[in-house]
């Protein structure tokens, strides 16, 4: 009697262990991809400019990432939220991090032109190379966004700098929180970089010159 309660209870516990290892891993997990408010920037920049919504050059687009179960195996994914898109977020981000250099910002309806009587110092186009979590005893996100400045005409790019982001942390119990805590930190370093870099000397000279 006792042996079977034993048995019963080791099935019970072993039961437990493999939904552990894989029960949070399977199927696609949503997440919401936000950034802390940015770092203040105190040297204003001056100017408008037109940002026209980035484009998703990456190989996977229909994830932002991977679940792995304890032997690392994929079982399943991370998604965007149900009607929402990287671009749209991606987009939105940078233009937030041009507001705080202290640029006014248009941002162009994709399905409408901009009105003839509008005008701006520079247009700034974006590709999104790399925006990815994974895990496996740890979870990381890294990103890779590609800005370009070009003039008005669209002729020439006046400015370029590819924008990286990495970021990991120790992964406990691999819950939804987790993915969006390390999402939030690389996105938001990233930006905080990118606003630095719009409110540079280099970047102003650089859109000036046509």
């Amino acid at each position: 009697m006792l042996k079977a309660i034993w048995i019963k209870a080791g099935m019970i516990l072993g039961l437990f262990a493999l939904f552990q290892i894989s029960g949070c891993a399977i199927g696609t997990t949503r997440v919401i991809v936000a950034h802390e408010p940015l770092d203040r920037i105190e040297k204003k920049a001056q100017g408008t400019l037109l940002v026209r919504p980035f484009t998703d050059k990456r190989a996977n687009k229909d994830y932002i990432g991977n679940k792995r179960n304890g032997f690392g195996m994929v079982l399943g994914h991370i998604g965007l939220m149900e009607g929402t898109t990287l671009e749209s977020l991606i987009t939105e981000s940078f233009a937030q991090a041009l507001r705080e250099a202290g640029y006014h910002v248009i941002i162009q309806n994709a399905s409408q032109p901009p009105a003839e009587t509008e005008t701006w110092d520079a247009v700034i186009d974006g590709e999104i190379r790399e925006f990815w979590l994974d895990l496996y005893m740890a979870v990381w996100h890294y990103m890779d966004v590609d800005i370009k400045a070009l003039d008005p005409s669209l002729q020439r790019v006046l400015w370029e700098k590819i924008f990286r982001g990495e970021k990991k942390n120790i992964l406990w119990v691999g819950a939804t929180a987790e993915y969006e805590k390390v999402i939030n930190a690389s996105l938001t370093h990233t930006l905080n970089e990118a606003a630095q870099a719009f409110a540079s000397d280099e970047f102003a000279n650089a859109i000036r010159k046509r």
